[in-house]
């Protein structure tokens, strides 16, 4: 016992100096005290296990042959029969929650309470081998015997089995009939128990059988991009890393942080080097988490001594050169991430021949949740190759399937959505022809165009969940498109998508999206068409939200121009121009000019509404809004209710406009000291609202603040304090510090504080107020005026 003992003293003190480490160092790094080091090296004692010994070849960064050397000094050994042809990676990150899946699967496997095999499926470079590997030196002890088999092959298989033959010193061993060699390793396998053979990077699941004894007592876990396995294996899909673990893998390949690093050292260095962490997060999110994109990064970082930030802008300007470099020294995955991606693409276009094309117009989209209806829906604008597919069902499933098979392509059956990795997406647009780029941008952008719906005010609020999903992509469609591209389908969907995000209270979103619709139409139909003008009318809209008055009146006094040059100017779209023209008018103040303009476009939707009740009860209630600024809320309030019930007939008891109706009704009942009436029409206006469009949406404010009113009214002082909070924090974040509505808030609050008696704070939202409203409404704006008095009340009573 003696000699191995001192062997490895030697051995664990020469390969510690090497390393330049203490013997507290590495007592620091083990969790271990001083003395066991010095035990060790003594010769006084061993380790207690393998896994001790396994955990010093990874702190000191031992090769396979040194590891081994310690090993057997140790008298631990890895199992009596060991055939894997990698050393422990020691730099493996994370994935601890997919190796206790495994634990507990191969566990229930060798038990015999489970059966048949178990793979770990995801797509190329995820880092499937390295997860295996890990598992295999984490639980060689559980094993007997623990076989690595290069599954690529028939070649490969063969080779690997020639190996084992080798490492159980059969008989057969040296014979020159392979077949012989693999017969033998079958029947050991067959007659022995409690052994794992890992499969690695198998896609012909048929070799299984022709390699495998019919009956085996063992276990086996095989590493594969196919995630359709049959009947053969149990799948336990391996995804990208998760961002913190990706962070922690960079910086320790980059040898920013040593191999031992934990989760507290990275929280460390995004404080002490900031500029590191930033650059580490934004490549770790521009490659997805790959873990074979992040060692291949980090192997260039290491080669050129170029750094994390200085990699990052290269991979800006050259990604696709990046992409294909893997390094000198790599072992472990010879391929290239690019390499890696185009063997998976070619593999699934043989499967299917229209895999090329469906992956091109998926790459020109918004790599998350692709809608499947994009292409079940717009087949007619993708080609003559996805037309053919997306109208039959069965190819269509089979060519999704095809892609998935490889791994390039994740399917959400339930949510009917598509997810392309982002790294897939960019070696795909990188591989393109130039022609492919342009013919399924197009394609992509008329397909979307034409399934995405365009929210009239009867249907935008049930349509904008619709909207919502299509709209990254159209996002996406848009900023590719250049000036050579620009068409009217083009236009129709900047303008869908501008008024899906005007819908969602995104108005500084939804601006340019409205002009870029307005530019292209003027340029390809002429100044006078109808959709001109309808682009004006839609791009007043949020131009009016922000409180820009004077340009939404100069763009719909513009469209009104062009309505009223037509044929028949009074129709239904000349209506919705001095509705929105009044409503400019109201906001500031211009009563006098607002209300004709109401009842005109009341006359006529009143005349050819028809059915559209909803279109008359706007105008209903905005002639009400009228009235009840200027003191008339007797005459507002018929006009609220008539409004609330044609919404009801036409959109329903829950539509998001309804609850206008009966939020402003409550404004009037809580004036009239009405506060139970005022509560309850408060709280249902809040319901439909925060059920229909969140909790976030600009319009529950309304609720909110009319509540705070309410409340401040009882004398519910904390309740009160809490909603104008809330108030004021919503319109900040939806609209700006500097709106009139945000004015509001801070008017309010002002006259809220100063109920209280807390003079210096009112005085500060009283200034903050009319600082805006002077601004934004001007200095004879009744609001600025009232404002102005308020702060002077204040100043005088301040002294």
């Amino acid at each position: 016992m003696k000699i191995p003992v001192f062997v490895f003293s030697d051995l664990l003190k020469t390969f510690r100096k090497r390393k330049n480490m203490s013997q507290q160092g590495l007592a620091d790094h083990l969790g271990t005290h001083r003395n066991t080091i010095g035990y060790w090296e003594r010769g006084d004692f061993l380790p207690e296990s393998r896994t001790t010994v396994l955990e010093i070849v990874r702190v000191l960064g031992l090769d396979e042959q040194e590891a081994r050397q310690l090993l057997e000094a140790s008298l631990t050994a890895l199992s009596p029969y060991w055939s894997v042809p990698y050393p422990r990676n020691p730099l493996f990150t994370g994935r601890e929650e997919m190796l206790e899946k495994l634990r507990v699967a191969l566990v229930a496997e060798q038990a015999g309470t489970a059966s048949g095999a178990y793979a770990v499926c995801g797509m190329g470079g995820v880092g499937k081998t390295q997860l295996a590997l890990e598992y295999a030196y984490q639980h060689a002890l559980e094993y007997k015997a623990v076989f690595w088999i290069e599954a690529e092959t028939e070649y490969s298989i063969a080779l690997s089995m020639m190996h084992i033959a080798e490492t159980l010193q059969l008989p057969e061993q040296g014979d020159r009939n392979q077949q012989q060699v693999i017969m033998a390793v079958q029947r050991w396998l067959a007659t022995h128990s409690q052994w794992l053979l890992i499969w690695d990077n198998i896609e012909d699941l048929a070799l299984l059988n022709r390699f495998l004894p019919t009956s085996r007592q063992g276990t086996l876990l095989l590493t594969t991009r196919r995630q359709a396995l049959g009947t053969l294996a149990w799948g336990l899909e391996l995804l990208p890393m998760e961002r913190e673990q990706g962070i922690l893998f960079l910086l320790r390949r980059t040898k920013v942080l040593e191999p031992a690093a934990s989760d507290q050292q990275v929280q460390w260095l995004a404080t002490q080097l900031p500029a590191h962490y930033a650059a580490a997060t934004e490549l770790v999110e521009a490659m997805g988490g790959l873990p074979l994109a992040l060692d291949q990064a980090g192997a260039y970082i290491e080669e050129a001594q170029c750094g994390l930030s200085a990699y990052l802008e290269l991979f800006r300007i050259r990604r696709a050169v990046l992409l294909q470099q893997r390094g000198e020294d790599a072992r472990d995955h010879l391929a290239s991430v690019a390499t890696t991606f185009r063997l998976s693409i070619t593999a699934a276009t043989l499967r299917h021949p229209a895999v090329w094309e469906f992956l091109g117009v998926c790459a020109l989209l918004h790599p998350d949740a692709i809608p499947e209806k994009l292409f079940r829906q717009g087949a007619e604008h993708l080609g003559a190759t996805l037309r053919i597919v997306c109208r039959d069902e069965l190819e269509w499933n089979r060519v999704v399937a095809a892609a998935c098979a490889s791994s390039l392509l994740s399917r959400q059956p339930e949510e009917q959505t598509l997810t392309l990795h982002r790294l897939v997406q960019a070696v795909l647009l990188d591989a393109m022809t130039k022609t492919e780029r342009e013919q399924w941008s197009r394609q992509a952008l008329e397909a979307l165009e034409a399934v995405f719906p365009l929210a009239l005010p009867a249907s935008e609020y049930t349509l904008w969940r619709q909207c919502q999903r299509l709209l990254p992509h159209a996002l996406v469609c848009l900023e590719r498109a250049g000036a050579a591209d620009e068409s009217l389908a083009l236009a129709s969907l900047a303008y869908k998508a501008a008024h899906s995000r005007y819908v969602r209270g995104e108005f500084t979103q939804a601006e340019p999206l409205y002009q870029r619709a307005l530019s292209i139409r003027e340029r390809l139909l002429g100044p006078d068409h109808p959709l001109v003008a309808a682009s004006l009318h839609a791009l007043a809209g949020p131009v009016q939200a922000q409180g820009k008055y004077a340009q939404a009146e100069a763009l719909l006094l513009h469209a009104l121009r062009i309505y009223e040059q037509a044929a028949s100017p009074d129709t239904p779209a000349l209506a919705y121009s001095l509705h929105e023209l009044a409503f400019v008018y109201w906001q500031q103040g211009k009563y006098a000019q607002a209300e004709p303009l109401y009842r005109r476009a009341l006359h006529i939707r009143e005349q050819f509404a028809g059915s559209n009740n909803h279109e008359i009860a706007y105008s209903l209630h905005n002639l009400a809004l009228l009235f009840y600024e200027q003191g008339k809320a007797e005459q507002a309030k018929p006009l609220y209710q008539r409004a609330w019930k044609l919404w009801v007939q036409s959109l329903g008891p829950d539509h998001p406009s309804g609850g206008q109706a009966l939020n402003n009704l409550a404004n009037i009942y809580r004036d009239q000291c009405k506060f139970t009436q005022a509560e309850a029409l408060y709280q249902r206006a809040r319901q439909i609202w925060e059920q229909s469009l969140g909790p976030d949406h600009l319009w529950v404010a309304y609720a909110l603040h009319g509540q705070a009113l309410l409340f401040q009214k009882q004398g519910r002082d904390a309740e009160a304090e809490s909603l104008f909070q809330r108030t004021l924090a919503l319109r900040e974040q939806q609209l700006s510090q500097y709106h009139p509505e945000t004015a509001q808030a801070l008017h309010d609050l002002a006259l809220f504080r100063q109920a209280q008696g807390n003079l210096a704070e009112a005085f500060a939202f009283a200034q903050r107020a009319l600082s805006i409203r002077t601004r934004t409404l001007g200095d004879a704006h009744p609001k600025t005026l009232a404002t102005q008095a308020l702060y002077a009340q204040l100043v005088q009573e301040q002294g």
